[in-house]
Parts: C-alpha cells; sequence; structure tokens
C-alpha cells in the first residue's frame, strides 16, 4: 500500500463522523440499515453513500440486508475504538488535561485514558470550595465498596476525611506516609478507628505522586490531579460509566501492589521515630502483587 492509499485510508476513517461511528456500532455485531440509519439520525439517502464508501474499502461487509465488518475491519476497529476514545476525552476538556500533571498516572494506563470518554469535570462552587461535591458525597454515601487513595492533606477537609474513614463498608484505603501521619497527628485520640475501622484494608505509600486522591466504588469513580505547576486547583474528574470505573481500579491497584499493608502487630514500622505522641503498634507488610 502506497502513501497516497494509506492517507487515503486515513482520510475515510477520520475526516467523517458518519463513518466512525458505522464502524464503531458494527463492532457490536452486523446491523441493518434501519438500525444504522437510527443510530446516525440521517435519512437512508445521507447514510448509503458512507456506506459504500467503507465497502469499497473492504472494511464492512453485506450479508442480505444487514451489514458488518470484514476481517479487516475487525481489526482497524479494534484500534481505532481507542483512539477514538482519546479523542473524545480530551476534546471536550482539552484545557483541563494540558494543564495536569499526568506523570501520577503509570504509562500503561494513560494509553487507556479514552476508557474515560463518558466524564465530566466538576468545577468548585464558590460557597463549597473547601468541600467535596454534593455529587461526590451522594453516590459516596450510597457505595458498599470503596476503594480510596490520597496523598494531599487539607487541614479543611480532614473532618470529611475521618468520617470517611469510618464508614462502615468494605474498604481499602491508601495514604501516603506523609500525608498519614499528619492524619494521624491531628486525630490521634481517634487513632484505633481511623487505622483500622471495620471491614476496612489500610495501605501506607512510601513514594509521592501527582495524584491528589482517587476514589472507586461499584457507582462511580473521581480523580484528582496537581496541576503542573505543583498545585491542587481542586477540579473534580468523575464518571459513572463501567469502563472508566475498571480504569479507576487498575490505577488503584497499581499503587495498592506499591504499597505496604497496615496491621497491629507488637512493633512499629510505620509512623517516624520524631513523632512521638504516636507510639501506636503497627507494622508494615509489602502488598502482594
Amino acid at each position: 500500500m502506497d502513501s497516497l492509499q494509506k492517507a487515503t485510508l486515513i482520510d475515510l476513517l477520520l475526516r467523517s463522523d458518519k463513518r466512525r461511528k458505522i464502524l464503531l456500532f458494527l463492532k457490536d455485531g452486523s446491523k441493518n440499515i434501519e438500525e444504522i440509519t437510527e443510530l446516525l439520525g440521517s435519512c437512508c439517502t445521507a447514510v448509503l453513500p458512507q456506506i459504500k464508501r467503507l465497502m469499497e474499502k473492504g472494511l464492512i461487509e453485506q450479508e442480505n440486508k444487514n451489514y458488518r465488518l470484514s476481517t479487516i475491519g475487525l481489526i482497524i476497529v479494534e484500534k481505532m475504538a481507542s483512539l477514538v476514545g482519546a479523542f473524545e476525552v480530551f476534546e471536550d476538556n482539552l484545557d483541563y488535561w494540558a494543564q495536569k500533571d499526568l506523570t501520577g498516572i503509570p504509562s500503561f494506563l494513560r494509553l487507556k485514558l479514552g476508557k474515560l470518554s463518558q466524564y465530566k469535570v466538576i468545577e468548585p462552587q464558590l460557597n463549597r470550595m473547601f468541600e467535596p461535591p454534593e455529587e461526590f458525597v451522594n453516590n459516596l454515601k450510597q457505595s458498599t465498596e470503596i476503594m480510596y487513595f490520597s496523598s494531599f492533606f487539607q487541614s479543611s477537609c480532614s473532618e470529611f476525611d475521618l468520617d470517611f474513614l469510618k464508614k462502615k463498608t468494605d474498604s481499602t484505603f491508601i495514604f501516603t506516609k506523609d500525608f498519614f501521619e499528619r492524619m494521624f497527628s491531628l486525630h490521634s485520640e481517634e487513632a484505633e478507628d481511623l487505622l483500622l475501622p471495620k471491614n476496612s484494608n489500610l495501605y501506607i505509600y512510601d513514594g509521592t505522586s501527582s495524584l491528589v486522591s482517587l476514589t472507586v466504588t461499584e457507582r462511580f469513580m473521581a480523580l484528582l490531579l496537581l496541576n503542573k505547576k505543583g498545585k491542587l486547583d481542586r477540579n473534580l474528574l468523575i464518571s459513572s460509566e463501567s469502563e472508566a470505573i475498571e480504569w479507576g481500579k487498575e490505577l488503584f491497584m497499581y499503587y495498592r501492589g506499591l504499597s505496604r499493608k497496615v496491621s497491629r502487630e507488637k512493633k512499629n514500622c510505620l509512623i517516624s521515630e520524631n513523632n512521638s505522641d504516636m507510639k501506636h503498634n503497627l507494622i508494615c507488610e509489602r502488598s502482594p502483587v
């Protein structure tokens, strides 16, 4: 295939929203013309020329009254789906992503950002500047399984964090060491509840990260990142889509694999020796990968 033919195929895929939608629609199986026109919201005479072009390039085939992807079409669409997803992620919020420090997201998950194509960014309201958004809190209250990572301490939110930790759910928490020690020092009288609330697991991450917080439940995922200047702007990315939740779980498990599990034992290997008021019985175990 020469460069002109390659350019023509790329143009065919990327220069028409209708053709992209047809190909992605057929990824789920063969469809008839009525189903395709309903998807596109267009009449048959507007859709048939697009189908014809895709057939001429050997990307789709006709079988009786149905259209399906060819073998080549299946291969291309499998790769195209992630690319289109990435376009959709960045298209509506390009400024948001351009300002974020994405180093806290490992490279293999940055390549999967297309899974976040259905999301929104919630900007803080002036009267709730230092409080979690209502949508976040409402979803959290209805969740039964919680995975939570936090690396950034905000004293104005510490009471929320403490209440969050006490929630009686099947939960796993990961904190950076610095964050944990600050929380512990402010709420030392709450140490027993803070450390190991019922049905929960606690891990400590010794590194640093541009990931400020990550919340993943069976209902939603929410992500907060530092900007490229290392500052927090409190614009929360949130999604209830299943693919986004799975992506969030992968990110959480990545950090869990780099963290140490905390349990009550006879020696203290976690809290800094400088914090003499934190003599609690803790032991850290490397998390199984």
